[in-house]
C-alpha cells in the first residue's frame, strides 16, 4: 500500500506532538506529504458570535503553534496546515482515503486493561476507510520491530501487506501473530484438549499461509510467527510493547464500510501499548457489466 500522504489531528496535547513526531518520521521516509488538521468542534456553533470568533481565533493560535513545532523537526518539507469545523473524529475520518494515512494521539497506554471507554481513537478508527494510526506518547526511540495480527478477512490480509512493506522499509523483523486462544470473556481451563489441539492446528496453518504471503510479497525480510493461547486483543498489546508499530485488521467484514469495529481491533485499541496502524478492507471493485449500446461522449 503507497501512502502519499499523512494527516494529523491536532490539539495542542502532548499526545498530539507524539502524533506529530511519528507521522513527520513515516512520511519522510516514504516521501510523502504531513498536513497537520486542527477541527474547530461545531457544538460552539449554538453559541453567540462574538464566542465563535474567539474560538476560531483560539483554533487558529493553537494550529501556529502546532506547525511551528513541526517545522522545528528535521524533514518537515512539504508541511501544510488545515484548519476546519465539525464533529472532530467525523471530519478528520472524511478527509482520509485509502493513500492517506489518518495520524492521532492517544494518552491510553495500557495500565487501565478494559476501562478506557469513549476514546476519540476508537471513533476515528470505527470511521475511516483508509488506514488510520492511533500514537500513545510513550518514548519511541528505542522501539524495534512490526507486529501484525493474522485473520482470514479482508482487512486482515491488507494489514500483513501494510506490516510487510513496514517492516521492509524499516528494515526491521515481522512478527506475525495468530491467538488460538479464546475470546476475552470465556474460559480456556474448561475445553477439552482435543479441542484445543484442533485450535492450535487450525491457527498454524492460517499462520503459515500469511507467512508465505508475506514472503512472496517481502521476500528480503525477517519473520518470526506465533501462535499464542490467549484473548487477541490482549496478546497483541503485550507482544508489540517494545515494538515501532503493530498493525490490525478493523474487522471480519468483506470490504471497507465505516462504522463496524471488530472486537480485536476494538480491544487493541482501548489499552494500546505501541503505535497502531488499523487498516480497513480495500473498497469493493464493481463487476456490474458494461451497459450494451453506443457510447457517447459528452464535451
Amino acid at each position: 500500500m503507497e501512502i502519499r500522504r499523512y494527516i494529523v489531528g491536532v490539539d495542542g496535547s502532548l499526545p498530539s506532538r507524539a502524533a506529530i513526531r511519528w507521522a513527520i518520521g513515516h512520511a519522510r521516509q516514504d516521501g510523502a506529504e504531513v498536513t497537520l488538521a486542527h477541527v474547530a468542534d461545531d457544538e460552539w456553533g449554538a453559541v453567540g458570535v462574538e464566542l465563535i470568533d474567539e474560538v476560531d481565533a483560539g483554533a487558529r493560535r493553537l494550529l501556529d503553534e502546532e506547525v511551528a513545532y513541526a517545522r522545528s523537526l528535521q524533514g518537515t518539507a512539504g508541511l501544510k496546515a488545515e484548519l476546519v469545523r465539525g464533529s472532530p473524529m467525523a471530519v478528520l475520518a472524511a478527509l482520509g482515503d485509502a493513500e492517506t494515512m489518518l495520524v492521532v494521539g492517544t494518552h491510553k497506554t495500557g495500565f487501565h486493561y478494559g476501562r478506557a471507554f469513549g476514546s476519540r481513537s476508537l471513533q476515528l478508527a470505527n470511521l475511516g476507510v483508509g488506514p488510520v494510526a492511533i500514537v500513545p506518547d510513550t518514548e519511541s526511540r528505542l522501539r524495534r520491530g512490526v507486529v501484525v495480527g493474522v485473520d482470514d478477512s479482508a482487512a486482515g490480509t491488507a494489514a500483513l501487506d501494510v506490516a510487510a512493506d513496514l517492516a521492509c522499509d524499516h528494515n526491521c523483523e515481522l512478527t506475525a501473530v495468530r491467538s488460538s486462544g479464546p475470546s476475552a470473556g470465556a474460559d480456556r481451563r474448561d475445553a477439552e484438549a482435543e479441542v484445543i489441539t484442533h485450535h492450535d492446528d487450525e491457527a498454524r496453518t492460517l499462520l503459515a499461509g500469511a507467512v508465505e504471503r508475506i514472503r512472496r510479497r517481502q521476500p528480503g525480510i525477517t519473520i518470526r510467527s506465533r501462535v499464542v493461547r490467549r484473548p487477541p486483543g490482549a496478546a497483541l498489546n503485550d507482544i508489540a510493547r517494545s515494538a515501532e508499530v503493530l498493525v490490525v485488521g478493523d474487522s471480519r467484514r468483506e470490504e471497507a464500510q465505516p462504522g463496524g469495529l471488530g472486537s480485536v481491533a476494538y480491544d487493541v485499541l482501548l489499552n494500546v501499548s505501541s503505535p497502531t496502524i488499523v487498516v480497513h478492507a480495500p473498497p469493493a471493485v464493481s463487476t456490474a457489466p458494461e451497459p450494451e449500446g453506443e457510447a457517447h461522449v459528452v464535451r
